[in-house]
């Protein structure tokens, strides 16, 4: 062991050798890490020597230098998979997103009237076109969007909500606690299960400013439960000149069958006030937060200080307007998400069918095709169970954690399942032309498995 560290470098011999090549405080860096991690594993006795540090060192230089956010294949059947981004972009919102963002626009420029525009009013016509709302509004997402909304309409007063609707989604975002820090006062009513709308009507009082519903997002109830419907709601609000508050979740822009999900349009034209809901779930695009409804409350949302503080980016408003222009051309079905969602078992079983075909050459790996469930994902259609066809893969030497850990690391990463002693490649989120990147990084894993 001693000789094994005496056989080390000095650190300031391998940061003078590397010298010129990288910027110098990552040659620090670099070789600080590798050197502590080659003593410590000699001390472990998981290596009998420091050769090939030089190699570990300029590894590591280029692992430093790499972006951390990377592309990876979605194999593991959730379509709105928060923890792998969400929504993907259509290719005309991301041509668009670098058209705008590679030189200046006219973010805040109205270039009709030649003076001050805002930045809203690039996707604020298109909403109103899409949903018929007589305002809307976006922000950087839909937790901003409720935080706005509370804070603008109910301040220091009481806003009424079914207890089974206290939500907690991704995050650990609780509705009680957005609430609470908006200046909102919580006022629960009903029961966990069954809340009517006498509950609503009863805890009307003075200091009641908002009259609001949640959707439940990543879980459902069945059974002995009831809930207040949209059209009970708004009928109880106009009673009582209270304003209604739909918070969405998920955000379906145009009705879409088969998903059982009121659409924002659907939801307006039930008489609720606002609604709003995010930008990359359902509907397709980047992260935003999506307001709509009568013109009076949107336009009070629109002058409150937290607007600014949670305004979007020009990235965010060129992707959203192009996804946006793509329902306006009724090219919906081309998002992806939306594609993901709709699209036949037929095409996913080719799919699995093709790549298991493409996997044949790999030694040690075994492939076959099944047939499994996929979950819409995000807090979307939570009661949703969408057929799907997966890659089953089963190596020779290798149990199917150590495979799935393995695929982590290629490039691009390749993220699957895990099923009792099967790792599952779920084909309904895996897109056109990564089956040949499946293929590489299968082969690489195994390959260096054998040697």
């Amino acid at each position: 062991m001693e000789e094994a560290l005496r056989s080390i470098p000095q650190v300031s011999g391998i940061i003078e050798k590397l010298r010129g090549s990288y910027p110098h405080p990552v040659i620090k860096k670099a070789v600080r890490e590798v050197v502590e991690r080659v003593r410590a594993d000699i001390i472990s006795g998981k290596r009998s020597s420091a050769e090939g540090i030089y190699e570990e060192v300029e590894e590591k230089i280029k692992e430093l230098l790499s972006p951390r956010l990377k592309k990876v294949i979605n194999a593991t059947g959730v379509v709105i998979n928060t923890n792998l981004g969400r929504a993907p972009l259509h290719p005309d919102a991301l041509e668009h997103v670098r058209e705008v963002s590679v030189g200046y626009s006219n973010l805040e420029y109205d270039l009709l009237r030649r003076r001050r525009g805002s930045r809203n009013s690039h996707v604020e016509e298109i909403l109103k076109e899409l949903t018929g709302a007589e305002s809307a509004l976006i922000v950087n997402n839909n937790a901003g969007a409720v935080f706005l909304i509370l804070s603008a309409l109910a301040k220091g007063k009481e806003v009424i909500i079914s207890r089974g609707e206290l939500v907690e989604i991704g995050g650990s975002f609780r509705i009680p606690d957005i609430m609470s820090s908006s200046g909102a006062r919580l006022r629960e009513v009903g029961t966990t299960n069954r809340t009517r709308i006498e509950d609503y009507e009863r805890a009307i009082g003075e200091d009641t400013a908002l009259l609001m519903k949640v959707h439940k997002s990543n879980f459902y109830m069945v059974g002995f439960a009831e809930e207040v419907s949209l059209e009970e709601l708004s009928s109880l609000g106009k009673r009582y000149g209270i304003p209604t508050y739909y918070d969405a979740g998920s955000g379906l822009l145009l009705p879409l069958k088969g998903l059982g999900e009121p659409s924002f349009g659907e939801i307006l034209r039930k008489g609720i006030d606002v609604v709003s809901g995010s930008g990359d779930k359902l509907l397709g695009g980047p992260q935003a937060g999506i307001v709509l409804g009568r013109k009076e409350i949107v336009e009070t949302l629109k002058k409150n200080p937290l607007f600014r503080v949670l305004r979007v980016d020009k990235m965010t408003i060129a992707a959203l307007e192009k996804t946006l222009l793509l329902y306006m051309e009724g090219r919906e079905k081309e998002i992806p998400v939306l594609r993901m969602l709709l699209q036949k078992e037929e095409t996913i079983r080719n799919r699995a069918m093709r790549l298991r075909r493409m996997l044949a050459g790999i030694e040690g790996l075994k492939a076959s095709v099944v047939k499994d469930t996929a979950k819409p994902g995000g807090g979307s259609l939570p009661w949703l169970e969408l057929p799907t066809y997966c890659v089953s893969l089963l190596h020779e030497r290798m149990s199917a954690q150590t495979l799935w850990e393995r695929l982590i690391y290629s490039k691009p990463p390749v993220i699957g399942r895990v099923r009792k002693d099967r790792l599952l490649l779920d084909m309904r989120t895996v897109m056109k032309g990564e089956l040949v990147f499946i293929k590489k990084a299968l082969s690489e894993v195994c390959r260096a498995k054998r040697s």
